[in-house]
């Protein structure tokens, strides 16, 4: 029969991971595909794009700002929601609007954060070892005036909301 795997195929490398849903990348493919994006982010980030994008692209200091800290950039208390082995997560309001200030332990932990965390959508302002997240992009300046950082767009789920 041919939808059986033979001895070999099925302790193949290219077989799909157990109780993973068919079209979704493999955890193997996850290995690799972060090495890669890391290397693309670091050549951008120490190859200084050029064009005029009005975006500091490093942080401006080698030790990372803490939540309190980033959280003073825009005039507001953050309340810690979670701290954690890998990360410490904070929230504020300021001028009625939400944000959330989080620091990691390392960049890789920050990476695999965020590419969880940008199918719920919103704006993000990357540095090293930590992001702040909100919906009004245009009032993150103050902390990338202070701690630089880039800007990614989430992707969003188009319309679904909860029910």
């Amino acid at each position: 029969m041919k939808d059986q795997l033979s001895p070999a195929e099925a302790d193949s490398p290219q077989r799909r991971d157990e109780g993973t849903p068919l079209g979704a990348p493999s955890r193997r493919l996850g290995r690799f595909a972060l090495p890669a994006v890391a290397a693309a982010s670091a050549v951008l980030l120490l190859g200084g794009c050029s064009g005029d994008s009005g975006t500091v692209n490093v942080s401006k200091s080698s030790k990372p700002p803490t939540v309190e800290k980033l959280a003073s950039a825009l005039k507001c208390k953050a309340d810690i929601q979670k701290k954690v082995e890998d990360y410490r997560l904070g929230v504020c309001k300021a001028d009625k609007t939400t944000y959330t200030f989080v620091t990691f332990k390392d960049n890789h932990a920050k990476r695999g954060w965020l590419d969880y965390s940008k199918d719920y959508g919103g704006t993000y302002l990357v540095g090293s070892r930590w992001l702040v997240v909100t919906v009004k992009p245009s009032k993150l300046g103050p902390i990338q005036a202070k701690y630089g950082g880039t800007v990614e767009r989430g992707r969003g789920h188009g319309g679904h909301g909860r029910s």
